[in-house]
């Protein structure tokens, strides 16, 4: 199960039970709204938490794929330098070979 659905299962079991214990509670009306509020405020600073903590989450893999990216781009740029020096050396070897056999 992905933590996006666990995260919104445990969310709804948390908004479901502080709703029944707030309504089943032998409290008056206002006494119950409040507490009611209270408990969605609540809920969303958590929820806010939650996003903010999400948002660095993102923010961290997307720096971590770049510096991968870069790594990746860096390496391939290297191994085509070292390719095209290597056919460099083997026409230059081929060219003195060729020169040396067209002089005997």
């Amino acid at each position: 199960m992905s933590t996006k659905s666990t995260l919104a299962i445990a969310l709804t079991a948390l908004a479901a039970g502080a709703a029944l214990g707030v309504l089943l509670a032998p409290e008056s009306g206002a006494e119950t709204r409040k507490k009611l509020m209270k408990k969605g405020n609540d809920l969303k600073a958590t929820l806010s938490d939650l996003l903010d903590e999400g948002k660095e989450l993102v923010s961290e893999l997307k720096g971590d794929a770049e510096d991968a990216a870069k790594k990746v781009s860096k390496a391939a740029h290297d191994l085509k330098d070292e390719a095209k020096s290597k056919v460099e050396e083997a026409a230059a070897s081929a060219r003195a070979t060729s020169h040396a056999n067209s002089r005997n």
